[in-house]
């Protein structure tokens, strides 16, 4: 019972810091050590189950019906990031979003926050239907007020509205489920079943892809996720992207695990579309010039290479493989951890630049890695990470699903799978260059414009959170093989008969990993104290400038920007429009060149079929009377039409 009582302490502790800022007066320190409370509550709880493996629950009534919270391995591999995330989020606000120099805004970001936090950690503890989509809907709509922050601005207020009817259109779907899974169980209470019950069970699996979908933002129903993460203060698009998005990864696999299996064709469709989600994320993040957007899309990116470990392990299970379910669930649940890392410090480092910078615009910066050295200290990991390069975190998990697709096609798999390894190596050499582009074109060279004048380093408040998680990228990429018990713990909730193969089949290849680099960065480190011990430059001397390409007199002008950096390849790509003014005669006009992109699926199909929708339905206000005595009727009609069915149901049905 101490996990659970843990969890709820901190659900306790959240709301608490929720309604210490509603009243009047200066609060912020009560509002912290609050936070921190319901933080650190619920991060012993997380390890306390990943530990033991051992779950713990509390049965109760809501409304004369039977509910249940409970914490298990699985639940607990997902409160693990959400504790982390959201207690260095209350530290990085206070510096970030001052309390006292935008109130209004800040208090409104303050409590929501707390109230998402909350709100997830019901969704991730509870085991009844209307209990889950209680927790469910009230993290919908925290995260709505959240990123409805400035909502002054038009855009901002575009991205929100999208969000709340993506979310809502969601949720409808979950509705669906769960009354699905009423009527499979006989109980609103989330327990397995035994027995196959073919097309129900199959409805249940498609609602809870196409509802959870819409949260972890699978394509085509990605679309709200660039515009909301962009529009959300950027602390608060650490814990959307880091664990919000996750939720819909956990109600997945949830929801399966109450099933008795999955079928091969589910988990092929979720492998497909895991790819397809990764490939489409990262070419469009390649051609973004808002960094905010870029990283949002490579969010989606990273949603699609955890489907494909959710589809992988389904794979596994249903062709009777513990090794490959292992691999593909093991890999998912990895990535999970990962991705909460290095995006939540990156999504931290592009709040320090735009506090620095007041600007978005990748092509408006440049030479920041002089201004703010610290930040690119620590960003820089990060950048590492999210490209799944070694030693850091990203490789390993992705590592993990390379393992399990080869290991899937030894056993003589489908061509699915066999497709999905040349995806996957295309997400990781486009991520490559899509954080290339980041890093180079806002750190390196001279600065583009004058944002970056005034430039500098945030204070501690700021930095700490960014250097924690710094340092848990590099922790976990070196030591990932002491993880291997407790993610056979969780893969054991998913996959009973893979538990514990990750350990006995991998503990060897990850210790040799961490011996190797281990040993590389011990090179790299003699390497960089004897050349230190070289020759040094006069300090005296002026600095060149970098990337003067032998030009006498070279600018700011003649640089690489993020439009000329994506422009060679982004012809070629669905949506992207290049806007450019050729040079010609021998003393040409100035000219320049714009790469704008236009979300093929979202901006060029969804919404504008939605606005059209929109239209349509005008010739049904009509409806809307504005009477009591015409509501009255449409209420009769209704309740007539009810009775009817109930009526026919039985003869329909029987």
């Amino acid at each position: 019972m101490l996990p659970l009582f843990l969890v709820l302490l901190a659900m306790g502790a959240w709301l608490m810091a929720a309604l210490a800022l509603l009243g009047k007066g200066p609060r912020e320190t009560l509002h912290q050590i609050l936070g921190g409370l319901g933080a650190l509550a619920s991060l012993g709880a997380a390890i306390r189950v990943l530990a033991t493996g051992k779950a713990a629950g509390l049965d109760f009534r809501l409304w004369d019906a039977p509910a249940r919270l409970e914490i298990d391995p699985l639940a607990a591999a997902f409160m693990l990031p959400l504790a982390l995330v959201s207690g260095l989020g209350v530290i990085y606000a206070r510096e970030y979003w001052p309390l006292n120099q935008n109130r209004g805004h800040a208090r409104q970001v303050r409590v929501f926050f707390a109230v998402l936090t909350a709100s997830m950690l019901l969704v991730l503890t509870a085991r009844q239907g209307v209990l889950f989509l209680m927790g469910w809907e009230a993290m919908a709509l925290a995260a709505f007020f959240l990123v409805q922050a400035d909502h002054e601005k038009p855009e901002v207020q575009r991205a929100g509205w999208i969000y709340l009817m993506c979310t809502h259109t969601g949720t409808l779907v979950l509705i669906a489920m769960v009354g699905m899974l009423f009527h499979r169980m006989g109980s609103l209470s989330w327990l397995p079943v035994a027995g196959s019950s073919g097309v129900l069970d199959g409805a249940i699996l498609l609602a809870a892809l196409a509802g959870f979908g819409f949260k972890a933002g699978f394509i085509p129903l990605h679309f709200w996720l660039p515009e909301a993460h962009a529009a959300a203060p950027s602390h608060v698009s650490a814990i959307l992207s880091a664990i919000m998005l996750k939720m819909g990864i956990y109600g997945m696999l949830r929801v399966a695990s109450l099933l008795p299996q999955v079928p091969s064709a589910v988990g092929e469709g979720v492998l497909i579309l895991g790819v397809a989600t990764a490939v489409y994320g990262v070419v469009c993040s390649l051609a973004q010039n808002d960094y905010k957007r870029l990283l949002a899309y490579s969010s989606v990116e990273n949603l699609g290479i955890i489907g494909i470990g959710l589809g992988l392990g389904w794979l596994g299970r249903a062709w009777g493989s513990p090794w490959v379910a292992a691999l593909g669930f093991g890999g998912a649940i990895f990535h999970v951890w990962n991705h909460a890392l290095f995006k939540s410090l990156l999504f931290m480092g592009a709040g320090s630049l735009l506090h620095a910078t007041g600007t978005r615009q990748i092509d408006a910066l440049g030479g920041l890695g002089a201004r703010m050295p610290r930040t690119a200290l620590l960003l820089f990991p990060g950048v590492l990470a999210v490209s799944a390069l070694p030693p850091f975190n990203g490789f390993l998990s992705e590592w993990f699903l390379y393992r399990g697709l080869f290991a899937a096609i030894a056993q003589g798999s489908s061509w699915v799978t066999a497709l999905s390894i040349p995806g996957l190596a295309l997400t990781g050499g486009f991520a490559a260059v899509a954080f290339a582009k980041f890093f180079g074109m806002v750190f390196l060279g001279e600065p583009r414009s004058a944002a970056v004048d005034h430039a500098h380093d945030p204070g501690p408040s700021m930095l700490v959170p960014m250097a924690v998680l710094a340092c848990l990228c590099l922790g976990i990429g070196l030591g990932g093989v002491l993880l291997l018990p407790v993610l056979d713990r969780v893969v054991g909730v998913l996959a009973p008969e893979a538990a514990g193969l990750l350990a006995q089949g991998l503990r060897f290849d990850l210790g040799l990993i961490a011996v190797l680099l281990l040993l590389f960065l011990a090179l790299a480190g003699i390497l960089q104290f004897w050349m230190s011990r070289g020759p040094q430059r006069d300090p005296a001397l002026p600095r060149p400038p970098t990337w003067d390409c032998g030009y006498a007199r070279p600018t700011c002008r003649m640089e690489y920007t993020g439009s000329s950096f994506s422009e060679g390849w982004a012809a070629s790509w669905p949506g992207v429009q290049i806007v450019s003014r050729r040079i010609r005669a021998l003393f040409p006009k100035p000219a320049n060149l714009r790469v704008k992109l236009q979300d093929a699926l979202g901006d060029g199909r969804i919404l504008p079929g939605m606005a059209w929708l929109s239209e349509q339905s005008q010739r049904f206000r009509h409806l809307q009377q504005g009477q009591l005595s015409a509501y009255l009727l449409y209420i009769l009609v209704a309740l007539l039409g009810t009775f009817l069915w109930l009526l026919a149901r039985p003869r329909l049905l029987g």
